[in-house]
C-alpha cells in the first residue's frame, strides 16, 4: 500500500487530480467492501435460518466469483437477483456489488440508478444506505461533475455521520480536481483532527496534505 500512496503524491504534485483517484480508489472500494461484508454476514447469521444464510452466501460467492473473473454482466445479474430474493443484510450488499459490477461492466447509468435505488430505500440499514451515497460519488469524481460528487455526499460530511472520513476524503479529492488546493487543504485538515477517524485515513490525509505544500 505505500508504494500506492507513494504514485499518489506524486500524481498530485504534477497536477493530475484524475490520476489521484486512479491510482487508489479502488483500493479504497474494496476496503469498505470487505467492512460492509462481514457486517452483512453478521445480520444474516443472527437473524435467518442457518440453511438460508448458508445458501445466501454461496449465492454471494458464485457472484463474486463471476466478478473476479471479469464475467462482469453475468455477475450484475446474479447480484441483482440476490438483491431481490435476498435477506435484508445479504440484500443490500449483493445490491453495492451489483452496482459495481455494473460500472465495471460500462453500465455506469445503470449502477447509479441502483445506488438511488438504496439510498432511498427506508427499509435498508442506514450503513448501507450511506455507503450508497458514498459509493456513487467515487464513481462520480471521474465520471461526473464535482458538484454531482459533493451533492451526493452532503450528508455524510456532518461531524458524527456514518462514513464521514471518507465523505471527507472524497471531499477533498473533488476539490483537488478542481484544481483547490485550498479548500482540498481545509477538509484534509479536518481529517486529521477528527479524534473518530480512521488511522488509516488519516495516514491518506497527511500524503495529501504534504503533496499539495505550496500550491
Amino acid at each position: 500500500m505505500a508504494d500506492i500512496f507513494n504514485e499518489v503524491d506524486e500524481d498530485v504534485r504534477k497536477d493530475k487530480s484524475l490520476a489521484l483517484w486512479k491510482a487508489y480508489g479502488k483500493y479504497v472500494i474494496a476496503l469498505v467492501i470487505l467492512i460492509v461484508a462481514g457486517t452483512a454476514a453478521y445480520v444474516g447469521w443472527q437473524n435467518y435460518q442457518l440453511s438460508r444464510a448458508q445458501a445466501e452466501g454461496a449465492a454471494f460467492e458464485a457472484a463474486s466469483t463471476l466478478a473476479a473473473e471479469g464475467s462482469n454482466a453475468d455477475a450484475a445479474a446474479a447480484f441483482a437477483d440476490l438483491a431481490e430474493e435476498g435477506s435484508k443484510g445479504y440484500s443490500a450488499l449483493a445490491s453495492l456489488r451489483e452496482a459495481a459490477a455494473l460500472i465495471d461492466a460500462g453500465e455506469g447509468a445503470k449502477a447509479l440508478a441502483v445506488y438511488d435505488r438504496l439510498a432511498a430505500d427506508s427499509s435498508v440499514e442506514p450503513a448501507f444506505a450511506a455507503l450508497a451515497d458514498l459509493m456513487a460519488g467515487y464513481y462520480l469524481l471521474d465520471n461526473g461533475t464535482t458538484d454531482q460528487v459533493r451533492s451526493r455526499i452532503a450528508g455524510l460530511i456532518e461531524p458524527g455521520a456514518l462514513w464521514n472520513a471518507s465523505a471527507n476524503e472524497l471531499l477533498a479529492l473533488s476539490h483537488i480536481k478542481d484544481d483547490d488546493a485550498a479548500k482540498a487543504r481545509e477538509v484534509l485538515s479536518l481529517i486529521q483532527n477528527d479524534a473518530e477517524a480512521p488511522d488509516m485515513i488519516k495516514g491518506r490525509a497527511s500524503q495529501l496534505l504534504d503533496a499539495l505544500e505550496g500550491k
